[in-house]
């Protein structure tokens, strides 16, 4: 049987991508002072390890980070409500640790997933709250008291700029978030910071250094700037002045580049913006092409947690702070790529089995207009345009090597998504 070929509408396309939102995912704190909690670690590390652990009261082994039992730690979550830091606190409490969440507000409304996960697991015992604003180093360093490690998720995200400065709104907050996790880290003497960036921390636009180019660690971002895309360019920027930060102070400080995240929300209330074109390739097409886009680093929601839980346990380094991308697969799927995989998983749909990409003419006609719509959008969208045959390319080796030896497959990540939304009653 010859397979169905149509193409996507390109109005529907657009009418995605614009819809991507203002989505600020901040949070809240208080003042503080400094303690011993690095050398508490150390002191139950050298109990724990014997003899082989003896020097670590004065230097960090590089067995440090594993060697206390989780269940000895507590962790401190900032953003710990949000898509990904639901999912991080059940992967911990899984995991034998206990958990502060450190949130913009301590409220029912906020906290009330994180109890029902935290109930589910017969941990609410493990399970604490604390506020947080992420401006005020004081606050961070309050919200870090008493624990030994810290997943730092919190950061502003917005994709469309709005009316304000997007330095101001955007850019100035994530940086000094990050900033004021690494000196939390270092005032209270954590054993690591997991810091939760972004593949736009380490490229903005495939074109940088070749499509042939595998984008990873050592990468950085040169393509955005703080009033086009500014909050790829906030991404960058917050991760190397915390990463510059941490090598000055000896932190031990371990960024994840992750891609775009997709995957089962814990949360019915979780409806992510950036899941717009995801719902659009999942809709019987009437005619039409999808724009020549890849989604940069897709990865699993559950694979995300996994890798910042993992991370915690990574030995011990007293080089410069590392970094890992976080993607599902090392070629990045593309809108062509999605709408194929969607034609097999709902057959109930009878979605085209074979759709078009923009050519490139086209396709940099209607990026041009969409940036003068709005200058983010625009720029977000040149630096994921690809061109035939060719994708954004992610150093995944390090992750496999290291955090996620069997990450899940695209397919069976949007599949999951899909089915997550439609449980919830949400239209996808």
């Amino acid at each position: 049987m010859k397979p169905v070929v149509s193409k996507l509408p390109l109005a529907v396309a657009l009418a995605g991508l614009f819809s991507l939102s203002l989505h600020v995912a901040s949070l809240s704190l208080e003042p503080t002072t400094a303690a011993s909690s690095r050398r508490d670690f150390l002191g139950k590390a050298a109990i724990a390890g014997g003899s082989a652990a003896s020097g670590l009261l004065t230097a960090l082994h590089p067995s440090t980070a594993s060697a206390v039992s989780p269940s000895d730690q507590t962790i401190c979550v900032t953003g710990a409500n949000g898509y990904i830091g639901l999912h991080c606190v059940a992967n911990l409490l899984d995991n034998g640790y206990k958990v502060k969440a450190a949130l913009r507000a301590v409220s029912e409304s906020k906290t009330k997933y994180l109890q029902k996960i935290a109930a589910e697991r017969g941990a609410s015992d493990k399970l604490t709250f604390t506020s947080i604003d992420l401006l005020d180093v004081g606050s961070m360093v309050e919200a870090g008291r008493g624990c030994d490690a810290m997943l730092h998720l919190a950061s502003p995200f917005t994709l469309k700029t709005g009316g304000g400065d997007p330095i101001k709104t955007i850019v100035e907050p994530a940086i000094a978030g990050a900033t004021n996790a690494v000196e939390a880290a270092n005032v209270l003497g954590l054993q690591r910071v997991v810091a939760c960036g972004s593949i736009f921390g380490m490229v903005g636009s495939g074109s940088e250094k070749g499509f042939d180019h595998v984008y990873g660690e050592n990468d950085v971002n040169g393509f955005n700037t703080p009033k086009g895309c500014s909050y790829a360019y906030s991404k960058m920027a917050a991760q190397e002045k915390s990463i510059s930060l941490a090598a000055q102070n000896g932190v031990d400080l371990v960024t994840l580049n992750v891609g775009q995240v997709c995957g089962p929300a814990i949360s019915p209330e979780q409806n992510n913006p950036s899941w717009e074109p995801f719902k659009l390739l999942a809709t019987p097409p009437p005619g039409g092409a999808v724009l020549s886009c890849c989604v940069p680093g897709l990865c699993d929601v559950r694979d995300v947690a996994q890798a910042h839980v993992a991370a915690l346990g990574l030995p011990a380094s007293k080089q410069r702070p590392r970094r890992y991308s976080v993607a599902s697969q090392k070629a990045s799927p593309t809108y062509v790529d999605i709408a194929k995989i969607y034609a097999e998983v709902l057959p109930e749909r009878k979605l085209p089995e074979i759709v078009e990409a923009l050519p490139p003419k086209v396709q940099k006609l209607v990026i041009k207009g969409i940036g003068l719509g709005d200058k983010s959008l625009g720029e977000l969208l040149e630096g994921v345009t690809i061109p035939e045959g060719k994708t954004l390319l992610v150093d995944t080796n390090p992750m496999l090597r290291d955090l996620v030896p069997r990450p899940r497959t695209v397919k069976q990540t949007l599949k999951d998504w899909f089915d997550n939304q439609s449980e919830y009653g949400h239209i996808v």
